[in-house]
């Protein structure tokens, strides 16, 4: 049975396992210490929200809600900045079920709106949020790492 449930600071090894998997696949690979500490240091912050999904005792996903705050709106959003599903784990209702959770909290939050992005070739990402309600908005968007 899938359960799905708010990540807390004694779920933090279970999710290292699922981020490094994440990052790998967005070929992304922040050193895992450095991905470690900012997770720990959100959860014991309680700034975001990461809602985990488990299979059998078994952590296979996770959805991450982040505050977006608007004066336009004078009131928070909240945006889906990660979601990810093991590959093996797909296709089995996991991404909806988090997707589900995600509405629910974003409810609970009183948030204006819920955002995301998805990659434009992930087809299977764009049929499941639009079975929700998202639209899609052609807003341009750019992006800059400001990283050194």
């Amino acid at each position: 049975m899938l359960h799905i449930a708010k990540a807390e600071l004694n779920d933090l090894d279970a999710l290292m396992v699922l981020f490094d998997q994440y990052q790998r696949w967005l070929a992304i690979r922040p050193p895992l210490s450095q991905t470690r500490a900012f997770t720990e240091q959100r959860l014991h912050e309680q700034d975001t929200c990461i809602l985990t999904a488990s299979y059998r005792s078994s952590m296979v996903g996770f959805v991450h809600l982040t505050p977006l705050y608007s004066l336009a709106r004078a009131r928070r959003g909240l945006i889906i900045n990660d979601l990810y599903v093991q590959p093996d784990s797909r296709g089995q209702g996991i991404a909806r079920a988090l997707i589900s959770h995600a509405l629910k909290e974003a409810r609970a939050r009183q948030a204006a709106c819920l955002l995301l992005q998805a990659h434009q070739s992930n087809h299977a990402a764009h049929h499941l949020f639009e079975s929700f309600g998202f639209i899609y908005d052609v807003s341009q968007y750019y992006f800059l790492d400001v990283t050194d």
